[in-house]
């Protein structure tokens, strides 16, 4: 009868707490510690936990190879913090718990980003503040020259055949930065260029070939090839994202305080609530309907 006993009340004993910090070892076998498996798939894991830069810089400078050593460290480090029954200590698994509201809060707040931060999210925000858009721009080709006899010799030459702008830049002018890629400057404001230089590509239009305009650096031949008034969407996506980001969280986590209700603690002022031994804290009430207001009282 006593064996009996004994038995039903080892069959009630509670299963014993879970070991944190398990993760799948899946995937091809990159060295064994200790006999425990270290995988492709425990480092791929650790890199998708990288931001997506960080991911990109990673694998640009073959960051890889350090990315499976620091697995591999990561790996005996983990197994003697067991071994010396760290992950019992009362710390620790203080430690533990808001490592795990951390990375849940994280992945909450990722969803809702990812979830609200859509292309036309994106468009009605650009067209929101149009404003800060609101800057005219040139794109255009230089030569560059010290001879103003010179200029006025290969302007005579590409206005006569415009399409060779760039292979006369490539071979005569003395910017050598953008020589190489055919005298392109890109995309610039007026602001960003030598007074004399701006007036001139801003005063001109698409398809004009100016000079030769004199600045300090020497005698400018200039192709203007394109003009707009605004920059584009898709060149200020990524920063629209990152401020849309920000408002997104901040807006999402109003929604959920007005719908929480948060009250003022029943104890008295100062009093402290500790567990009785061998109490778990209490979790969240999921199903707990919220107590309706009294008239005249808000949440």
């Amino acid at each position: 009868m006593l064996s009996l006993v004994a038995l039903m009340l080892i069959g009630c004993e509670p299963p014993p707490p879970p070991v944190p910090g398990v993760i799948e070892r899946t995937g091809e076998v990159i060295k064994v510690v200790n006999g425990q498996n270290v995988t492709q798939g425990m480092v791929d894991a650790q890199v998708e936990q990288l931001p997506a830069n960080v991911r990109d810089s990673l694998v640009a400078r073959g960051g890889m190879d350090k990315l499976k050593e620091n697995v591999v460290i990561g790996e005996i480090l983990y197994q003697e913090a067991l071994k010396q029954k760290l992950d019992q200590d009362a710390k620790v698994k203080v430690g533990i718990a808001f490592a795990e509201r951390n990375a849940l809060v994280t992945a909450l707040l990722e969803r809702t980003v990812e979830a609200r931060t859509t292309d036309e999210a994106i468009k009605k925000w650009y067209d929101d503040h149009a404003v800060q858009f609101a800057r005219p721009q040139a794109k255009a080709r230089h030569i560059l020259v010290a001879d103003e006899a010179e200029a006025k010799a290969i302007f005579a030459e590409v206005t006569a055949a415009p399409a060779t702008f760039a292979d006369v830049a490539m071979k005569k002018s003395t910017d050598k930065g953008s020589a190489k890629e055919g005298g392109d400057l890109g995309w610039f404001e007026k602001q960003r260029m030598v007074p004399e230089f701006a007036d001139a590509v801003f005063a001109g239009k698409k398809g004009d070939i100016i000079g030769p305009v004199k600045t300090k650096f020497g005698y400018h031949v200039i192709e203007i090839e394109e003009m707009r008034e605004s920059v584009p969407v898709e060149e200020v996506k990524d920063k629209i994202k990152e401020q849309l980001r920000n408002e997104v969280i901040e807006g999402y986590i109003d929604e959920l305080k007005k719908a929480s209700t948060i009250t003022e603690p029943a104890t008295a002022a100062g009093a402290t609530v500790t567990p009785a031994a061998g109490e778990a804290p209490a979790a969240p009430a999921a199903a707990a309907a919220p107590t309706a207001p009294a008239d005249g009282e808000h949440k």
